[in-house]
């Protein structure tokens, strides 16, 4: 079986990895827009060879795509249009309903997979993929009922092995659950990098001496790529509005409670927000 990867950076190229070590797939070709990254998955292991996308959708069993949110949209449905009868393609956006929106109708809708790996650090490119970046993570599969069995198997089967929980949902649910576990945190470190990167723009020693694990935690997610985050923000404009809406509802209840000197409300709100650490994350 060959699998084919069409996106070498970190999460194709984590999951190329991940495959690797699993034993699956006999050969693993891949392409790339960027020369760089394609050069160093090869130097890296991810793939053998880095063929041309013509050859690649021609010669692979399974084909994994994974690139920003709209170039997926772009090219989904020339794919589907171009494998064979049994070929699986699974994408790897973190938007799912314009991407499975765009290939609804398609005569070959069936073996696509639409899959949202939930994992990622803010560092990217090959250099960055790592086996066991899924250990433990969650996958989401969505409208799996639009899929053939032996897709979803395929799908099961290669996030399986990365030790990955599976979580079945609608394209559309799905958005609207991550614009506020996902996006919006990414939204709020970006505001977050802007507000002190202008307020102290011309006072380095902040940033030298002063600059504390608070600030760096909470702006980690300002170091992804634009480029990788604005399809994203694009995609999922109107779910992330409302989630931000909400947002600054509670920043000005915060807000207004310093105001008003209400401190025991600010004790309180802080209560109720420490109870996040009961809830599971991995």
């Amino acid at each position: 079986m060959n699998i084919g990867i069409i996106g070498l950076g970190l999460i194709g190229g984590s999951i190329g990895l991940g495959l690797r070590k699993s034993n699956f797939g006999d050969k693993f070709i891949g392409t790339d827009s960027n020369e760089k990254n394609a050069s160093y998955a090869v130097k890296l292991g991810i793939v053998d060879e880095i063929i041309p996308l013509q050859d690649l959708i021609m010669q692979s069993s399974v084909i994994i795509l994974s690139i920003p949110v709209d170039g997926i949209e772009k090219i989904l449905p020339s794919l589907l249009n171009r494998i064979s009868a049994d070929t699986v393609i699974l994408d790897t956006g973190s938007t799912k309903y314009d991407i499975c929106n765009r290939v609804y109708s398609h005569p070959k809708r069936s073996r696509f997979v639409a899959t949202h790996p939930i994992a990622g650090i803010e560092n990217s490119g090959p250099i960055s993929a790592d086996s066991d970046l899924f250990y433990q993570k969650s996958c989401i599969i969505c409208d799996s009922e639009l899929s053939d069995p032996d897709a979803i198997f395929i799908a099961k089967k290669i996030y399986s092995l990365m030790k990955m929980r599976m979580i079945y949902i609608p394209s559309k649910e799905h958005d609207l659950y991550i614009a506020y576990i996902s996006h919006l945190p990414h939204v709020v470190s970006f505001a977050l990098a802007s507000t002190v990167l202008k307020k102290f723009k011309n006072e380095e020693k902040i940033f030298n001496n002063m600059m504390g694990s608070g600030l760096d935690s909470t702006t980690r997610l300002a170091k992804s790529k634009p480029e990788t985050w604005l399809p994203i923000f694009i995609s999922n404009r109107d779910n992330l509005i409302r989630a931000i809406d909400f947002y600054i509802d509670h920043l000005e209840i915060f807000r207004n409670y310093l105001i008003n000197k209400e401190f025991h409300n600010i004790d309180q709100y802080m209560k109720k927000a420490n109870n996040i650490k009961d809830k599971k994350y991995v």
